[in-house]
């Protein structure tokens, strides 16, 4: 395991509601959560039997072996602690600055077109190892039996791709997963969070750089539309 540090989430992580606009950007974002909570060096907690049964039975961790751990916003370096039908971890040092994670200037998330489930797998691991904040799924006109797509084990699975994925990438929050029933209502929910919605497509005139240069106030939150093959 030499050069290696997995790192693990404690406490509610990717609960998948996409939240009203009072609860971002705690919910939603790495880039303007502030490293302010207190110090808990220290302090020991519960790994959750998912994360519990990672650390021992794949990566073979060990007791006094090293990992980094997320609580809230802040990061620690942290040793195992296996013990009876837990298994804990004891916070050795705060993390700071680039040994704690990526903080983006703004938060970029992704509104998915529903297409095949195997795709969506696949734009919810990527985008979250480049940085995406949140993912907000919603039928398109060429969504066909949506409703067959969008089963509450399905939601799920992408939560767990996405807990995995920031784990990989050392995010420092877990995207939130959440799905709207109609565009309508995605459109409705983010700008009601004050959130610019940026619709792509091949053959625009105008790139997302020259769009935001365009705003008068920088936008602290950007929502990339992505639509099926044909678009919207």
């Amino acid at each position: 395991m030499a050069g290696f540090c997995p790192r693990f989430f404690v406490g509610e992580v990717g609960a998948g509601r996409f939240p009203e606009e009072e609860a971002w950007p705690a919910a939603l974002g790495d880039s303007s959560m502030s490293d302010s909570s207190p110090d808990l060096t220290g302090q020991e907690f519960a790994l959750s039997g998912t994360d519990a049964h990672h650390a021992l039975r794949v990566l073979r961790l060990r007791g006094g072996d090293m990992c980094e751990v997320v609580v809230g916003s802040a990061v620690y370096a942290a040793t195992l602690q296996p013990g009876g039908d837990t298994v804990k971890v004891s916070l050795v040092r705060r993390l700071e600055e680039l040994a704690a994670g990526p903080r983006y200037r703004h938060q970029v998330g992704i509104v998915q077109a529903v297409v095949k489930p195997s795709l969506i797998d696949q734009v919810i691991e990527k985008g979250t190892e480049v940085g995406a904040s949140f993912f907000l799924l919603a039928p398109s006109a060429g969504s066909t039996r949506w409703e067959h797509v969008m089963k509450e084990e399905r939601l799920t699975r992408w939560r767990r791709i996405a807990q995995e994925a920031a784990k990989q990438s050392k995010r420092l929050t877990v995207p939130v997963v959440g799905f709207s029933s109609s565009l309508d209502e995605a459109f409705h929910n983010l700008r009601h969070a004050g959130v610019l919605s940026v619709v792509l497509q091949p053959d625009a005139v105008c790139g997302l750089r020259e769009l935001l240069e365009e705003q008068a106030v920088s936008p602290a939150r950007i929502a990339l539309w992505v639509g099926p093959e044909g678009g919207w």
